[in-house]
């Protein structure tokens, strides 16, 4: 009976609520988080303005009938909760809509929710729940934000929300009011806690895979199967190499065609082409090459290979799959034209993917049937194998390539007998094939030059000869392929490797922002049980994701450094100085019954003798007088007069005001007073 009894109470209506601006900054949270949900795409632009129209609709409909709502309307929103619920359980249970496909069914419940209980919100309890329900929808809604404009949503929902909370609480007080400075001191205690938690956060990791998500974007169908598109602006339109007199390919760089021209340099410029959500920074692979022919890489690995799955799409052992790494989940969100590869760290397991098939090859490349155009969101799994320099050097056995594999990864085009003269010499003291692959990246790093302002080679010329023993600068792709070279001559197998590294991290997203200049070639090495390793004479990749506090203390740091001193202080000092002058304005007496109070008490002040409350001008005039040594009456015959006109309305002609003004200043400014006792008034 007691549970009985205690349940009741808990659904006993509370007593209705008459604001009309607690309910309009309540309907203002529920507005914004749905328009917030229809910005990230996870309910439709016809969905979110029917949700508004009917929200808007109950609210009003709730504070017409707030003290006697209808017994039908709470059947009506009851009954519509628990079908909105069933749908949702069945709309996350199919058996193609899997684990991943929850948020955006999930938003459609709340979304539901929200609309439904508008029309029953008669009490201050009602209007709670809305605020935190349209809370969870804001929640999910930044489950998938991945820019600042998610931001500005969240801002405007804080804003009215922090308004709905200080309204409620004025309600359930009788109308008591909130001091400006009391608010203001506990906004700023709230906002120093957040950002000291936010600079303590450690560095995310993907927990679970329910951050994997796949989407198709704007990109179109790809005309020919396992081919490389997204050339020039369209990203369905077939790759071409690159020339010295036309434009530059895919995504601003000359590699993403099937071949790689070292003699060419395109120009990469600033592009945002996609953001990175993974469990640690990777160089994310869009494919390999193994035959080198003096200027151009090639793959003799097309990827034709179909793969025919629902999503996700387990992937077959590449050449080179080690078991022996560690999972990394990643999900790519492509907001601008770039390769249809589809990019991913080291060796690749799982593919969330928005088609039902796609193209590999047994180089691990993995190519999509449809453009990578803006809005396409993809996951993959990988396998990362990060052994230790000794592990490294203390690698044998495991999975070993086959002859054929091997011999095609130690392929040359003719003899280097100068570039294998030179390699034997910088490894000569080296006896593992990781210690000959870091005393080439020192030696290049030490003997050579990264520049991207050279002129493309001449015709015919060998690119590795041109850098190794002509004036040793270049790029990317030159430098790495002279790694390539001088580890091959040394019966290293090797490969070369396009792809992108990680651009900077944004500690408020936990996404990469990866640019076209952040495009990169580098180099992988074959170490048997471990497979591919990357090494790289021209970039590093961190071997984990940044703390959000150190990133953020960082960014900080390097915009402060940025700061010209001299015009922002100059500002700072202006409007410092403007504060002041208004503050002093403000605070200066405006009436002259003011001005003479005014010089009073602070010829009193410099006496020794400040005004008490309890004293009256009069009063404290006479105290003044007596203090002055001089007998004189003077002050009392100002304070009569501004006590005459304060109190009994007693009118003075301005003249007279202006006279009496400077006689008070006057009689402040004199040297005759001096600190003496306090005596009674007369």
């Amino acid at each position: 009976m007691r549970a009985i009894e205690a349940i009741r109470n808990a659904n006993k209506p509370g007593p209705p609520e008459h604001s009309i601006s607690l309910r309009v900054a309540c309907l203002g949270s529920v507005i914004i988080a749905i328009a917030a949900s229809a910005s990230m795409g996870e309910i439709s632009a016809m969905t979110a303005l029917l949700g508004v129209g009917l929200a808007s609709l109950g609210m009003g409909f709730s504070y017409a009938t707030r003290s006697h709502p209808p017994g039908w309307i709470k059947l009506l929103v009851a009954g519509g909760a628990i079908a909105a619920s069933a749908w949702f359980v069945l709309a996350v249970s199919g058996p193609v809509s899997g684990i991943v496909n929850v948020e955006e069914p999930l938003t459609v419940l709340l979304v539901s929710v929200l609309v439904l209980h508008s029309f029953h919100v008669p009490s201050r309890r009602d209007l709670m729940f809305s605020l935190a329900a349209s809370a969870g929808l804001m929640a999910v809604g930044g489950a998938q934000a991945i820019s600042f404009t998610f931001g500005s949503y969240v801002l405007a929902w804080a804003c009215i929300s922090l308004l709905g909370l200080i309204l409620m609480w004025r309600s359930a007080s009788g109308g008591s009011h909130i001091s400006a400075a009391h608010f203001v001191s506990v906004l700023a205690a709230v906002t120093t806690a957040s950002a000291a938690i936010f600079l303590v956060l450690p560095a995310p990791t993907v927990a679970a895979k329910l951050s994997l998500f796949a989407k198709a974007g704007l990109g179109g169908s790809v005309g020919v199967p396992g081919a490389i598109a997204g050339d020039s602006s369209s990203p369905s339109q077939l790759a071409r190499p690159g020339s010295p007199s036309g434009p530059t390919r895919v995504g601003g760089y000359l590699g993403f065609a099937n071949s790689l021209d070292t003699a060419l340099r395109g120009k990469l410029g600033n592009t945002l082409l996609m953001y990175v959500r993974a469990q640690r920074p990777s160089y994310w692979v869009g494919e390999t090459f193994n035959s080198w022919n003096g200027e151009s890489w090639a793959a003799t690995h097309d990827a034709t290979h179909p793969l025919s799955q629902q999503s996700p799409f387990v992937l077959p052992l590449s050449d080179g799959y080690s078991a022996l790494g560690q999972s990394d989940l990643q999900t790519f969100y492509v907001v601008g034209s770039t390769a249809n590869l589809v990019f991913h760290a080291q060796s690749a397991d799982e593919l969330w993917f928005p088609t039902s098939k796609i193209y590999f090859s047994r180089d691990g490349t993995i190519v999509s049937p449809i453009g990578m155009g803006k809005g396409a969101i993809y996951s993959v799994e990988s396998q990362v194998a990060a052994p230790t320099p000794d592990e490294l050097r203390k690698a044998a056995g495991g999975a070993m390539l086959t002859a054929a594999a091997e011999k095609s990864y130690l392929q040359l085009p003719h003899a280097y007998p100068r570039v294998q003269a030179l390699a034997q010499s910088i490894t000569a003291d080296n006896h593992t094939t990781y210690d000959r692959a870091e005393s080439l990246i020192a030696w290049i790093g030490t003997h050579t030059h990264y520049s991207l302002n050279i002129p493309p080679l001449p015709a015919g010329a060998d690119t590795v000869d041109e850098f190794l023993f002509g004036n040793r600068v270049g790029f990317c792709e030159q430098i790495s392929t002279s790694l390539a070279v001088m580890l091959r001559s040394i019966g290293i197998p090797t490969r070369e490797v396009i792809g992108y590294v990680p651009g900077p991290y944004n500690p408020v997203t936990d996404l990469y922002e990866v640019r076209a200049e952040d495009a990169h070639a580098w180099v992988q090495v074959w170490f048997p049980g471990y497979g591919w390793q990357s090494f790289d004479p021209t970039a590093v990749v961190p071997l984990a994701n940044p703390a959000p506090g150190t990133t953020a203390l960082h960014d900080l740091g390097t915009a402060l450094r940025h700061i010209p001193l001299v015009p922002v202080s100059g500002t700072l000092l202006g409007v410092g100085l403007v504060f002041a002058l208004l503050r002093w304005r403000r605070s200066r007496p405006r009436t002259w019954t003011e001005r003479i109070a005014h010089s009073a008490e602070r010829a009193g002040r410099r006496a020794g003798h400040p005004r008490r409350a309890a004293e009256t001008l009069v009063e404290y005039a006479a105290i003044l007088d007596h203090i002055s040594g001089s007998g004189s009456v003077e002050w009392r015959q100002l304070a009569s007069p501004v006590e005459a006109s304060a109190y009994g309305g007693h009118e003075i002609p301005p003249e007279a005001q202006r006279q009496m003004v400077m006689q008070a200043r006057h009689l402040r400014r004199r040297r005759s007073v001096r600190s003496t006792g306090t005596p009674k008034p007369h």
